[in-house]
C-alpha cells in the first residue's frame, strides 16, 4: 500500500502537465501516517515552473550583453556630459539587467506623479469618488431656495462641466426654480497653491478646494469665412467672465505653410478675464485649441455656476462672492466625481498637474484637518512611502505633480515603487493608468517610427527644462516585465529630443531580450 501511494503521488505531481486536485483531511492524515507528504508537497514544488522564481532567468552571458548594450548609449556625450541615475529589473526573477548611479538623488519632473498616484490608490481604492456640497441655510420649498446657496469644494479633481451641468438638471428636476440669495463659493479646505511656474499656461494651474475643468480655459480659434476675415474666436466654457479682444486674421494657407501662427494672452482684474488673440491663422487650417490657468478659481467657479443655473431657467437674484459655508447647513446636492480610477489615468496618461496637486493636498486634508496643504499631504504619505521601502533620504516631495524641480528621488526607490504597485491588489488600476506608448497619452507617438516597444511599454514621462525622467514597464520578447527609471538631469537647453531618442534606445535594448 506505501509504496502504491508513493507511485501515484511521483507521477501525477511531477510533470509540467498536471492537475492539481484538492486534498481532503482524511488523505492528508493517510500521507501523515505514511510519512509521504513531504514528499506529496516537494512533488508538486517540482511541477512548478522553474522560470516563475529562478535567480537565472536571464543568464550571465544575456545579462553580459544588455550591459554592453546599455553601457554604449550612455557612453553618448549628451548622458556623459548631464548627470544620469537608471535601473532596471526584471519583475520574473528580481534580477537587475542594469544599474547606473541607481541611488542618486534626482530631479524627477513628472514621474513624481507615479509615487502620489500609488499612494492615493493605497490610501482611498480605485472606487473613490470626491464630493462637491451644495448647501443653503435657509430653506428649499415650493421650487425656491430662500437664502443663499453655499457651494462648498472638498477638492475633486475631476469637477468639469458634465458634472455641473448634470447636477443643475437633477435640481431643475427636483423642481429648483430660484435662489434668492448669494451664490456663496467656498474653497476654504485646501489652501490655493501657486504652482512654480509663473506663466499662464494650464500645466501651471492653481490647485485649489474648489476648481472647475482644471481650473482652466480653453480658447479655440478657427479661419474665418474667407481670406482677411478675423478668425473666430469662442471659449469653453462661454461666460460673461471673459472679455474675447480678437487681432487675429485668416491668411491664405498658402501663406501659413501648414501652421497656425497665433498665440494668446490673459489678463486678470476682479470681475473680467481679459483674453487677448494674436496672429494669424490659415484658411485651410483646421480648428487649434490653446488652454490658459485661471487665476481667481472661487470667482470663477461661482460664476460658472451661477450661469448655469440661468441657462436652466433657475433665476438666481444675489451675486457671486467668495465666503465660508456656515455649520448646520441642509444638503441641495453633492454630486459625485469620477472615480479614483479614471481620475490617475488622467494625471498619469496626460501628466495632469492640477489634479496630481490636487490629490497630496486631499490627503493632508483628511489626515490632520483643513485646509489641506502641500506639507500636510507629504506628512500623509510617509506611512504608505515606508510601506514600500523608500527610506527618507531616497525621495524629496515638494508638490504631488513634480513641477518643481526641487521634487526628487532615486531611480532605485521607483522601481522599488513600481515593483510594489504589480504586486499590489490595485495593479490592474495603477498600470491602465500609464501611457501605452504608441497608442494613447503623452507617448501615443512614442516608439512608432524607430521599431522600439510600442505597444508593449507602460511609461510615464517627466519633463522640465534641462531634465528628462521616464519610467513604467515592459514587456521584452520573451514576456517578462521589466521595470524601469531612467532620470537624467542638466542637459543643455533644446537637446530634450537627443535625450528621448537615446531613453528610446535603452527602451528598445530591453524589450528585445
Amino acid at each position: 500500500m506505501p509504496e502504491k501511494i508513493k507511485k501515484n503521488a511521483l507521477t501525477k505531481f511531477a510533470t509540467k502537465k498536471i492537475r492539481i486536485r484538492l486534498l481532503n483531511w482524511t488523505s492528508i492524515r493517510r500521507l501523515i501516517r505514511e510519512k509521504l507528504l513531504m514528499k506529496y508537497i516537494f512533488a508538486i514544488l517540482l511541477a512548478i515552473p522553474l522560470s516563475v522564481s529562478s535567480q537565472d532567468f536571464y543568464s550571465k552571458q544575456k545579462l553580459d550583453s544588455i550591459t554592453s548594450a546599455i553601457d554604449a548609449v550612455f557612453a553618448e556625450r549628451l548622458f556623459k556630459d548631464s548627470k544620469v541615475g537608471f535601473i532596471a529589473k526584471s519583475l520574473r526573477s528580481g534580477q537587475i539587467l542594469y544599474e547606473k548611479n541607481s541611488e542618486t538623488l534626482l530631479s524627477s519632473a513628472s514621474c513624481m506623479k507615479l509615487v502620489t498616484t500609488a499612494a492615493a490608490l493605497d490610501r482611498w481604492g480605485s472606487n473613490y469618488q470626491f464630493r462637491t456640497g451644495f448647501y443653503t441655510d435657509g430653506n428649499f420649498s415650493k421650487g425656491i431656495v430662500d437664502s443663499n446657496l453655499y457651494v462648498k469644494g472638498y477638492g475633486d479633481p475631476y469637477f468639469t462641466s458634465e458634472i455641473l451641468l448634470r447636477t443643475v438638471y437633477h435640481l431643475k428636476a427636483m423642481g429648483l426654480s430660484e435662489i434668492k440669495g448669494n451664490i456663496i463659493a467656498d474653497e476654504s479646505y485646501l489652501q490655493d497653491t501657486p504652482n512654480a511656474e509663473t506663466n499662464d499656461r494650464a500645466y501651471s494651474a492653481f490647485g485649489s478646494a474648489l476648481g472647475f475643468n482644471f481650473n482652466s480655459v480653453a480658447i479655440y480659434v478657427q479661419p474665418g469665412q474667407k481670406i482677411g476675415d478675423s478668425a473666430l474666436v469662442f471659449t469653453e466654457p462661454i461666460s460673461s467672465l471673459f472679455r474675447i479682444i480678437n487681432y487675429a486674421k485668416t491668411t491664405d494657407s498658402s501663406e501659413s505653410v501648414g501652421i497656425s501662427n497665433y498665440s494668446v494672452s490673459a489678463k486678470y482684474d476682479h470681475e473680467k478675464i481679459t483674453l487677448s488673440v494674436y496672429g494669424s491663422i490659415g484658411m485651410g487650417q483646421p480648428e487649434t485649441v490653446i488652454y490658459k490657468r485661471i487665476n481667481n478659481p472661487a470667482m470663477y467657479v461661482g460664476t460658472i455656476i451661477k450661469e448655469a443655473f440661468e441657462l436652466y431657467g433657475i433665476h438666481v437674484r444675489g451675486r457671486v462672492i467668495a465666503g465660508i459655508t456656515p455649520e448646520n447647513v441642509k444638503t441641495i446636492a453633492d454630486p459625485p466625481s469620477y472615480d479614483l480610477s479614471y481620475i490617475i489615468a488622467g494625471i498619469n496618461k496626460w501628466s495632469n498637474n492640477y489634479a496630481a496637486t490636487q490629490l497630496l493636498m486631499i490627503m493632508g486634508a483628511q489626515e490632520f484637518g483643513p485646509p489641506g496643504t502641500d506639507e500636510k499631504g507629504i506628512r500623509a504619505m510617509k506611512p504608505f512611502l515606508e510601506k514600500v521601502g523608500i527610506r527618507r533620504q531616497e525621495i524629496a516631495i515638494v508638490d504631488g505633480s513634480g513641477l518643481d524641480v526641487g521634487n526628487k528621488i532615486t531611480p532605485a526607490a521607483l522601481v522599488r515603487l513600481l515593483e510594489y504597485m504589480h504586486r499590489d491588489f490595485s495593479s490592474p488600476e495603477y498600470l491602465s493608468s500609464f501611457s501605452i506608448a504608441g497608442v494613447d497619452g503623452t507617448e501615443r507617438k512614442r516608439f512608432n517610427k524607430n521599431g522600439g516597444p510600442s505597444k508593449r511599454s507602460r511609461l510615464k514621462i517627466g519633463y522640465l527644462h534641462g531634465y528628462s525622467g521616464l519610467a513604467g514597464y515592459i514587456e521584452n520578447k520573451q514576456g517578462d516585465r521589466i521595470a524601469f527609471c531612467l532620470l537624467t538631469n542638466g542637459f543643455p537647453k533644446g537637446y530634450y529630443e537627443s535625450v528621448k531618442y537615446l531613453e528610446d534606445k535603452i527602451c528598445t535594448i530591453l524589450s528585445n531580450y
